[in-house]
């Protein structure tokens, strides 16, 4: 059996065209992302993505507890993320797309943070995935530019409050 055959080697495939696309097309990718279809997918590829960045955060020096800290923090902020984008949108700006058609958008804007760990050029990769977080979130709440942008602004900063409550400290660091 050739490795392309195992259902991991079809899975990696798949992950990469999936990434690649998004990076290299996204506005193709967002307008042909489905809106349902369950979390598996969106999920593992978040946690694919995660896992990338946790392995590089590992090779900058941050050890084992690094790596599961960088990986299980990632996965959960971009579900509380997808949370407040959806109440952020519903409530504020008459959005209409629930948590699912919102996770998808966050999921595969992580696609860029597979570089978070390198210097520079994770402020680039965050910058980038902002971007595909507002091209989503038009498409799939139903917002006009502004609204997504704020949206996404407003969801961002309290998920950095809830974080700043969590950790114990002042919110304004």
């Amino acid at each position: 059996m050739a490795v392309g055959d195992s259902g991991w080697g079809s899975f990696v495939d798949g992950f990469l065209s999936t990434w690649r696309r998004v990076i290299t097309d996204p506005h193709g990718f967002i307008a042909d992302m489905p809106l349902a279809g369950g979390l598996g997918h969106p999920a593992a590829f978040l946690v694919v993505c995660a896992a990338v960045n946790a392995a590089g955060h590992l090779i900058s020096g941050w050890g084992i507890v690094g790596l599961l800290w960088v990986l299980i923090a990632q996965v959960i902020a971009a579900l509380l993320a997808a949370v407040l984008f959806v109440l952020v949108a519903q409530h504020l700006f008459n959005g209409r797309a629930g948590f699912e058609p919102t996770f998808r958008v966050v999921a595969y804007a992580s696609a860029p943070l597979v570089f978070l760990w390198v210097p520079l050029v994770g402020w680039l990769a965050r910058i980038y995935s902002a971007y595909l977080l507002v091209r989503g979130l038009e498409r799939v709440q139903g917002l006009d530019t502004t609204r997504a942008v704020l949206t996404m602004v407003l969801g961002l900063g309290a998920l950095w409050l809830l974080r700043a409550v969590r950790m114990g400290g002042p919110a304004w660091f």
